[in-house]
């Protein structure tokens, strides 16, 4: 697990992995290896050993992102890796303090014109970077970006009031956004998402543009035999088929959305190549 225990990522890797394990027989350990947007755990997959031991949870940041946003990083997200299968994806929303004066995206948009530079947003990962940057694009705004490790510490922070808004997936932000502590405004996805049915996309918000959404899937280190990936790919569909841990995603925010290893590795590469004209339509150079 790249990224960090908290995450979108994070807690729906904890229910597949239980879940997983339950169905070969073994248990399966999560192991965070944090550090430079998911790329130091990607790399370590992608340097295991090739016997279906050690996979990897990996998705947007890891293998669309990063290869778009960093110039330098250790490992490639097609060569690099045999897909196992898709799990699913999880919609985006723009989040803002439950304290703050904003309820619209008009308003906030107008706030961040009323002062250039004066709003912020957060990230901790790739697609929280290109939505905020896209948003700055489409609005004509100029909003400081700030980075974070993870998702919890800038949801604290938006809390807190430090930083302005922060586009995250609705897993991490679920429990807060129903406390009220903090406002949700927009959602990323083409459609409105039943576990925010109120909130407007972000097309209605007059701020259209192509659908950015978070997927995520399971990975082992490439020349991974294939017999061992079809097994472990059987094992994967059968769980996400589980009424139960089909629940506990809804209830987080996740759509399980499972695909089999050659359709999952096409999406996969079908990314990187959007990414590549995303981050340069928002003015992104690798970093």
């Amino acid at each position: 697990m790249p990224l960090a225990p908290g995450s979108g990522t994070d807690a729906i890797a904890r229910l597949v992995a239980a879940k997983l394990g339950d169905v070969l027989g073994t248990q399966i350990v999560v192991e965070n290896k944090v550090g430079a947007n998911g790329a130091i755990g990607t790399t370590a997959a992608a340097r295991a050993a090739p016997d279906g031991y050690t996979l990897l949870v990996g998705g947007t940041t890891t293998h669309a992102g990063n290869p778009n946003l960093m110039k330098h990083i250790t490992y490639n997200p097609v060569t690099d890796f045999a897909p196992i299968g898709q799990l699913g994806v999880y919609p985006y929303a723009l989040l803002v303090s439950g304290k703050s004066n904003y309820t619209t995206m008009a308003q906030l948009v107008a706030a961040a014109k009323a002062k250039p530079g004066a709003l912020s947003f957060g990230y901790a990962n790739a697609l929280g970077q290109l939505s905020g940057e896209m948003l700055k694009q489409r609005a004509g705004i100029d909003l400081t970006a700030v980075a974070y490790r993870g998702s919890p510490q800038a949801i604290t922070d938006i809390i807190g009031g430090r930083v302005t808004m922060m586009f995250v997936d609705t897993t991490p932000a679920t429990a807060q956004i129903q406390a009220g502590t903090v406002k949700a405004l927009a959602v990323t996805t083409e459609h409105r998402t039943d576990l925010l049915p109120n909130v407007p996309t972000m097309a209605e918000a007059g701020l259209g543009g192509p659908r950015v959404e978070a997927w995520n899937g399971l990975f082992a280190p490439a020349k991974t035999p294939r017999p061992i990936i079809d097994k472990l790919s059987a094992a994967l569909t059968q769980v996400l088929s589980q009424p139960d841990l089909k629940k506990q995603m809804e209830a987080i925010g996740f759509e399980a959305e499972p695909s089999p290893p050659d359709v999952f590795g096409q999406r996969v590469a079908d990314e990187v190549a959007l990414w590549a004209t995303l981050t340069k339509q928002a003015g992104l150079e690798p970093e």
